[in-house]
């Protein structure tokens, strides 16, 4: 492991570490060169009198040009008429060349299509071809050694051919920085897109969501040196908390996380549908917006949890002690003074904090990412999985070195016990919204059929946080475990429909969807919106304007299902409010709701009662 992690992990995770600080740095020069030029992109976007092309384009051919590069699809007359207009304009021409100037001399190629990107995507293109080929030098050479033809028929042969694929996937797109190994324009990458959109429909301003993605923040408690003491010790500190927290919350690899929703694949790909233009950029951009609360979550759970990982590292790298190997072989140990100055070890400890990132948290980049995952029913299928699949694979490999007497024994069981039972529970029972019971009325207080509801509902929840449990471990090892989960829940679900007077097993079918979440998503609010229709007709007739009007819910998911704009996201949160805002509920029954959980959820159930005087009925709250 050793060998490994110096042979290839830290070189990967050195280039990924310059790559993220050279997009930072060209992102911010190109701000900066544009508030300078006072260059907004409405003015780029411009289209030049007499032609079919926009003064940036103009600016992007001059730049290629001057590279001496071959654009594709553009003939000598309009190549000479384009760079004659950026160089008849004085503050095009100053722009195209600080444009060079920040490329360093180096222009990506541009492709078939190229009128469809901007000046950032060819900025982009030069840092993730060229300049990535640059910083990946050491792990590609130490990769094409280790992974020569011959080791790898050596590896097939031992392992299988699908552990050469595997490998020969993922040393792929750990050279390209892309998991998408299917194209975008394909009818597969068409669909693929449309299911992955639901995605983001659904985390759509998620404040649940956001709220349990806070729960990550205490992954980065270890048996080594941020064990629970010396983390402690650390938040002790207040003010070197927060100054780090600061530093960590501001760094070049957070700010990227955010901006390009590196968090998991299927938030990547909508973050690069967001740079595209026409319908689908547009429809991009909104989703990509609607991740600000997960995205900031995220980046809060890993910048306080990471503060004490960061600052007991810096301490302990400290306190090692240069050591002559040569004279440790003859059994004498002689040290002399420090091993690492502060900058040293505060680069060392940085490092190790973002690798602890990638690999307890949710993770976008390839090497965090199986060749399941990266295909396109990956996308499908594991939605929503790239947090339990990385679990898994931690457990994994824990159990392996347990059973093989490799490393601490003590950090092994404790990885399996917390991230299969304790992070597991913790999830669960925050998502099935347990403290709805536990903050309730008194139960002996309770009085014949809501004593014996209660208890149901308790009996439920712990059946269904159990249940959610298998199903996170499931779905995290791949495919094969989400339809062991789904075969399981249909199980299940005929089961209780036996036990009912009217059993209706159609229903059952309905978790076999559910292999897919995306798909399950799209067809239950086809479904919720087709019912809506046909209980509630009456209703959406005498209702009209009115913002309880069953209509608007039922439209928004029609239209959520099948363009993936969020409407009925939006509808729930008010419809949130406005059931929040009733001051016969408890006070955290308010609070849940407005923080995202549902009236279901939390146990409030709708009793539409008669009135003589009105024939809209009221509604009472339990």
């Amino acid at each position: 492991m050793e060998f490994y992690n110096e042979s290839l992990l830290k070189p990967y995770s050195r280039a990924m570490d310059n790559i993220t600080r050279d997009k930072m740095v060209t992102s911010s020069n190109f701000k900066a060169l544009k508030d300078e030029l006072n260059i907004v992109p409405k003015k780029l976007k411009k289209e030049i009198p007499g032609t079919i092309f926009t003064k940036e384009q103009a600016v992007r051919v001059f730049v290629w040009d001057q590279a001496g590069k071959d654009i594709p699809g553009l003939s000598k007359a309009d190549l000479k008429e384009l760079t004659d207009i950026v160089k008849n304009d004085a503050q095009l021409q100053i722009f195209a060349t600080e444009i060079i100037k920040l490329n360093k001399g180096t222009e990506a190629d541009p492709k078939e299509g190229w009128t469809a990107g901007t000046i950032t995507t060819d900025l982009l293109d030069v840092i993730n071809t060229t300049k990535r080929s640059e910083y990946l030098a050491e792990w590609q050479a130490n990769a094409d050694v280790m992974f020569s033809d011959k080791n790898l028929n050596k590896m097939e042969a031992a392992f299988g051919k699908s552990y050469r694929d595997a490998m020969q996937n993922i040393l792929g797109r750990m050279k390209t920085g892309t998991n998408r190994t299917f194209g975008g324009d394909t009818l597969t990458g068409r669909f693929t897109d449309w299911i992955n959109g639901s995605t983001g429909a659904i985390m759509f301003f998620n404040s649940k969501s956001a709220i349990l993605q806070t729960l990550s923040a205490t992954n980065f408690i270890d048996f080594n040196d941020n064990n629970v003491f010396a983390a402690g010790k650390a938040f002790a500190n207040q003010p070197q908390y927060w100054k780090d927290f600061k530093m960590l919350f501001n760094s070049d690899f957070l700010v990227e996380r955010r901006d390009g929703l590196k968090i998991n694949v299927n938030e990547a790909d909508i973050a690069n549908a967001a740079r595209e233009s026409g319908a689908r950029g547009v429809i991009g951009k909104l989703l990509k917006v609607g991740f600000t609360p997960t995205q900031l979550a995220d980046s809060f759970a890993i910048a306080s949890g990471g503060s004490t990982f960061y600052r007991t590292k810096v301490k302990a790298l400290m306190k090692e002690q240069a050591v002559d190997k040569e004279l440790t072989k003859k059994n004498r140990k002689i040290t002399y003074g420090n091993k690492y100055t502060i900058e040293q070890a505060e680069k060392i400890a940085f490092q190790e904090f973002r690798e602890k990132a990638e690999e307890s948290q949710q993770s976008s980049r390839p090497d965090r990412i199986s060749a399941q995952q990266a295909g396109p029913l990956g996308r499908i299928v594991l939605a929503f999985a790239n947090t339990p699949a990385q679990y898994a694979r931690l457990m994994k490999k824990a159990a392996s070195d347990l059973k093989n007497g490799r490393g601490d024994a003590k950090s092994n069981i404790s990885k399996i016990v917390y991230y299969g039972v304790a992070q597991n529970l913790m999830f669960n029972a925050l998502q099935q919204a347990l403290f709805s019971i536990s903050f309730g009325d008194d139960e002996e207080a309770l009085k014949g059929k809501d004593k014996k509801d209660n208890k149901k509902r308790k009996e439920e929840k712990a059946i269904n946080i159990v249940n959610g449990m298998a199903d996170s471990i499931l779905r995290g090892t791949g495919v094969a475990g989400a339809i062991f989960s789904v075969v399981k829940n249909t199980a299940i679900k005929i089961y209780k429909e036996s036990e009912k007077k009217n059993p209706k097993y159609e229903n059952a079918a309905l978790e076999l969807l559910k292999i897919s979440p995306p798909v399950s998503s799209k067809i239950q609010k086809v479904r919720s919106a087709a019912r809506s229709f046909s209980w509630n007709s009456r209703e959406m007739k005498t209702k009209g304007f009115s913002l309880d009007n069953p209509a608007y819910l039922a439209g928004g998911n029609i239209v959520s299902a099948a363009f993936n704009i969020p409407l009925d996201r939006v509808i729930k949160k008010i419809n949130h409010l406005k059931s929040a805002s009733d001051e016969e509920l408890e006070t955290y029954k308010r609070m849940a709701l407005v923080a995202g959980w549902s009236e279901w959820e939390l146990g409030i159930k709708k009793k539409k009662t008669k009135s003589s005087s009105s024939s809209k009925g009221v509604y009472e709250f339990n």
